[in-house]
């Protein structure tokens, strides 16, 4: 048997991305919602954690990655 009969299905692993994404987001702060919509985006979580980490408001942050 190969190893990939082993990795998780394509579709979980982006489930299990997104899920972890959301709860970064929530974790700096985010409304659930907010949170939602940039673990769904292409949004730089590292950028979002800078920006964040300088003080720039929370919606402001959200113009800037979105």
């Amino acid at each position: 048997m190969s190893t990939s009969e082993y990795s998780p299905p394509r579709e979980l692993e982006n489930e299990r991305v997104a899920v972890w994404r959301l709860d970064q987001f929530r974790l700096l702060g985010f409304s659930d919602a907010d949170a939602w919509e940039l673990a769904a985006s292409r949004a730089d979580l590292h950028l979002v954690r800078s920006l964040i980490a300088a003080h720039c408001p929370h919606h402001l942050a959200m113009r800037i990655v979105l």
